[in-house]
């Protein structure tokens, strides 16, 4: 039972101009929607302008949570994707892919987003346990709740204590979230009438908010009101029905108070526990009905039906009859109805974790037919590949092909043996891969000949090669062999509109052997 504002999943780590993330933040954790949406563009605007994209990238992040909340979806998804497009980490992408899971269970398209679900958290297995994993398992929790996947809301739910207790505020806000799956959780096992473990939920949620009933300052990010409400539900479930009436009727009062209406609908649900348990039933209606009221504000259906399910039993007690004890047997019927359909969604999201693991198990495969076993470059098969995607590009983008020859390379060999020979080559190789980037991909698709494809225009590429080569050429070699020195010829050529991948080899090669032709150890472009 998501809260619609105050109880935001923590956010990433931003750059040099946090104080406008925070701000941005600080508006969405108020429920101030439509300044979010007036001064987050903004605020995104400068934070991009100013090279600071981490900033950027949160307040985007932000802005897509406000959008999600408004139900304003397909904009929503855009910026999920755009998220998506500019994570550059694991975790970060784990986290994008949680979020656009998010809205995209939201929207119905139920598929689609168990498997972002499955894929961010086949990533996540792989990421170190920081405060980015924990931040991007609060977001995988969020489309699990969403999706009624509780054993999984409750798995990304739990942080390491040792990173909690160093952030008290970071602790209060995933308590509380916890807290809320944990009683929808107990509700929904309650109405299929599984009591015992209804109950377990119930005392965890206790254990989970008793600690933050007040601040102990006022740097404190405690939503009391938030708190007292889940409190006074999970106490009104077990039997402390005069404690629950109290801290309801604070809630309520102070959550009106502060135009938090949605959150309301707990503490009212609260209210209406404990009257029920007085006797008084129709205020146990009213209260009921103004929680389930409340729901068509802002959240899911199965929200107003797990306070529909409330109704049907106060009204069933109110005036026992026939009549009212097939309400609630119909009642328990269609909410068992709704659990089994729960439980296929579970096995929705098992499928779709084994779909993730073939796709990674295909993924590796792949990658290790394309890969060099001596370098660790691509192999000839992986160059190739390459070299046919320029051809199918139809525009090409910035391309630039250095071709690599290692001079005399046979003397080497004899000189010192093959043995040594390997050493070069694998060295040569650990030597290319540590001078690319990111977007760059060297092979190594002959016996001594390396290719670089360069995502840059010639300029800059020029300025890599003749890097790479002076690398190669001042490299310690005597740890290798004593007395032994390489150097590489180099040729390189720039990706021109019209050519294809065989026409950008062709000239490479040419330059390439103008190097050898004109004295070796140079680079000809």
């Amino acid at each position: 039972m998501e809260s619609s504002s105050g109880l935001p999943a923590p956010v990433a780590h931003a750059g040099p101009l946090v104080s406008l993330a925070d701000y941005t933040h600080m508006l969405y954790a108020q429920g101030r929607y439509d300044e979010v949406l007036d001064c987050g563009e903004q605020h995104e605007w400068i934070a991009q302008t100013l090279g600071d994209r981490d900033t950027a990238r949160v307040i985007l992040q932000t802005r897509m949570y406000v959008l999600t909340e408004l139900a304003r979806y397909a904009e929503a998804e855009t910026m999920g994707r755009e998220l998506l497009r500019r994570a550059v980490s694991r975790t970060a992408r784990a986290k994008a892919s949680a979020d656009l899971a998010d809205v995209l269970v939201r929207m119905g398209r139920l598929e689609e987003g168990l498997h972002l679900i499955a894929w961010a958290m086949a990533t996540l297995e792989t990421c170190p346990r920081d405060w980015r994993y924990f931040s991007a398992m609060s977001s995988v929790a969020e489309p699990a709740r969403w999706a009624e996947l509780y054993e999984l809301a409750e798995q990304a739910s739990v942080a390491d204590r040792r990173l909690l207790d160093t952030d008290r505020n970071r602790r209060i806000i995933l308590d509380t979230q916890r807290a809320e799956s944990l009683l929808e959780w107990g509700l929904r096992l309650e109405h299929v009438g599984r009591l015992e473990e209804a109950g377990v939920r119930y005392r965890d949620v206790i254990a989970l908010t008793r600690p933050w009933e007040q601040p102990e300052d006022e740097t404190e990010l405690l939503d009391e009101a938030m708190v007292h409400a889940l409190l006074a539900c999970a106490l009104a479930k077990t039997g402390e029905y005069t404690e629950a009436e109290e801290k309801a009727v604070a809630a309520i009062r102070l959550l009106h108070a502060t135009g938090r209406r949605f959150e309301a609908r707990l503490a009212h649900l609260a209210y209406g526990l404990a009257l029920r348990s007085a006797g008084d039933f129709a205020g146990a209606a009213r209260e009921l009905t103004a929680a389930e009221q409340l729901c068509a504000l802002a959240g899911a259906p199965r929200h107003q039906l797990i306070f529909q399910f409330e109704l049907g039993l106060v009204a069933a007690e109110a005036r026992p009859s026939v009549a009212t004890g097939h309400l609630a047997s119909a009642l328990r019927a269609h909410a068992e109805q709704l659990w089994r359909l729960r439980l296929d969604r579970v096995a929705m999201l098992r499928q779709a974790r084994r779909r993730v693991q073939l796709e990674a198990d295909h993924a590796s495969a792949d990658a290790a037919a394309q890969t060099d076993p001596l370098t660790a470059l691509a192999n000839r098969r992986g160059f190739d590949r390459r070299m046919a995607e320029l051809s199918t590009d139809g525009s090409p983008a910035d391309v630039c092909l250095l071709l690599v020859d290692v001079d005399n390379f046979k003397q080497i060999n004899d000189g010192f043996s093959h043995g040594v020979g390997d050493d070069v080559l694998r060295e040569i190789g650990h030597l290319l891969r540590t001078e690319c980037r990111a977007s760059d991909l060297p092979a190594r698709f002959g016996g001594d000949e390396f290719g670089v494809f360069l995502a840059t225009d010639l300029a800059t590429a020029t300025r890599i090669a003749a890097r790479m080569r002076t690398v190669i050429r001042d490299h310690d070699w005597h740890k290798t062999a004593l007395g032994l020195r390489v150097t590489v010829s180099m040729g390189l050529a720039p990706l021109l509109p019209g050519m294809t991948g065989e026409d950008l080899f062709t000239t490479a090669d040419k330059h390439l052997y103008t190097a050898k032709r004109t004295g070796r150890d140079r680079l000809a472009a």
